[in-house]
């Protein structure tokens, strides 16, 4: 039963991730991107998600920050699961505007 529900999140999420990707054009003050460290090396960062879709800024932040909740949590999971070391880390985040390197 849990199996299905933490299925059924990561699949809301990703879902979530993909429907807010989009080009539209929105000032950078009311988008906020989903990072990743780039993992396992946690040197630099990957950009996950754009969230512009919502209709204020602050629950596009909210639907960006929920989302790298998940992810963390997900991550955490596997590497409980797997048995991976201590030192194996991953960091998910939100910052305001579109992708930046």
């Amino acid at each position: 039963m849990k199996l299905k529900i933490h299925t059924s999140l990561v699949m809301l999420v990703v879902t979530l991730s993909l429907a807010a990707c989009s080009e539209k054009s929105f000032p950078e003050s009311e988008i906020y991107t989903l990072y990743s460290s780039n993992y396992p090396t946690d040197v630099g960062r990957s950009g996950v998600a754009t969230f512009d879709l919502a209709s204020t800024p602050e629950l596009n932040q909210e639907i960006c920050q929920e989302t790298a909740d998940l992810y963390q949590a997900d991550f955490e999971k596997r590497k409980r699961e797997n048995g991976w070391s201590a030192i194996t880390k991953m960091r998910h985040w939100c910052e305001k505007g579109r992708f930046k390197k």
